[in-house]
């Protein structure tokens, strides 16, 4: 039995494969056995000769030919240019339409009322090209004035051999002589090497921010504030002190609070007195000048504004640790070291010098 379909009218048919030999001659003769036989000519070639097949394979190298043919008009007039330059040509024609037009309405209203038409146009452009060149000039310049002094005094900063060098370039150098003295008793006060020192994140009239990158690698920030005797370095931020040394505070356990630079970033370790979770906000800090020391955990109670400043301040951080200077105390019923309350935000940076008089009050 074969099954085979109409060219025209693609119905199935049904055709019955028959001997030469009749019927009546099979049943006379049981010992007469049909033996299959293949059909002569290669089975592929057969089929490859189907009609349908053949159209299908004709659709195919057309449609192949068709494509190869629209890419290759596509290249040419990429190539030659044509469809881009009626795209440009056509964006810059509306662009400087729209300059002159706005240029327009702005200068010509202001030129005197006998001036001709044709002149005015021509000034109006003239004072266009003349404003945006005159801009970005002077937005380099402001920004060149706003850091070479402070850095120059950075530079002088770092290369100071000695505490009385140094002193000169600190600012509330009054208040802050015995601090200093006493920091450098255990610290080197001679030049600091660095590779490099780069602009910080923000330039305010209070302070300029900058980045200096160690020999070892590392980076310190550096803030010069503004004060009636000129750019200064704010030591106390460079060198992030705070009333206490870390693990002076962790040993001594304050019930007061004391300020301290910190690092801080949000955390989820509950325990002990502080185990409320939906009561208090818990904050994992290091201190400033050393990122890699054992943490000290920071509460504050939830919804009051304390509470609202550090958590806005800690989100607007990027992902990274937060620089803020705080106020912590321990808790009474707390025993351990690196649990404390988070009494105060001083300021979001390490920035807490006043530039109101030269005393340097804080």
């Amino acid at each position: 039995m074969l099954q085979v379909a109409g060219r025209e009218s693609r119905t199935k048919r049904k055709a019955l494969l028959v001997g030469t030999t009749s019927p009546t001659v099979m049943m006379d003769n049981p010992e007469i056995s049909f033996v299959p036989k293949q059909l002569p000519g290669n089975a592929f070639e057969r089929m490859c000769a189907d009609p349908q097949i053949q159209w299908m394979r004709r659709l195919f190298f057309g449609s192949i030919v068709a494509v190869a043919a629209l890419i290759a008009i596509a290249s040419v007039l990429q190539w030659t240019g044509v469809w881009t330059k009626g795209s440009v040509n056509a964006a810059v024609v509306v662009d400087r339409r729209e300059e002159v037009g706005l240029v327009r309405e702005a200068v010509l209203p202001k030129l005197a009322m006998g001036v001709p038409a044709k002149v005015a146009k021509k000034v109006a452009v003239a004072a266009h090209i003349k404003k945006l060149s005159f801009t970005s000039t002077q937005k380099k310049d402001e920004s060149l004035a706003l850091t070479s002094e402070p850095r120059l005094v950075l530079e002088k900063f770092l290369a100071a051999n000695s505490i009385e060098e140094r002193m000169k370039l600190v600012a509330n150098a009054s208040v802050l002589e015995e601090p200093v003295r006493h920091y450098y008793e255990k610290h080197p006060a001679g030049s600091i090497p660095y590779e490099e020192i780069e602009y910080g994140l923000k330039s305010q009239e209070s302070f300029t921010e900058f980045r200096v990158v160690l020999k070892d690698g590392t980076k310190r920030f550096a803030a010069v504030v503004s004060t009636p005797e000129g750019p200064m370095v704010d030591w106390p931020s460079f060198v992030a002190l705070g009333d206490l040394d870390w693990e002076q505070m962790k040993q001594s356990r304050p019930t007061t609070p004391v300020l301290m630079r910190v690092l801080a970033a949000p955390a989820v370790h509950f325990a002990g007195h502080f185990s409320d979770a939906d009561a208090l906000r818990c904050v994992q800090m290091v201190p400033a000048g050393n990122p890699s020391a054992a943490p000290v955990y920071g509460y504050l109670p939830r919804g009051n504004d304390l509470d609202r400043q550090i958590d806005y301040h800690l989100r607007s951080s990027g992902g990274e640790l937060a620089a803020l200077t705080v106020k912590l105390c321990y808790s009474h019923e707390s025993s351990g070291n690196d649990q404390a309350w988070i009494t105060e935000l001083v300021v979001s940076g390490w920035v807490t010098a006043s530039t109101k008089n030269s005393s340097g009050s804080e």
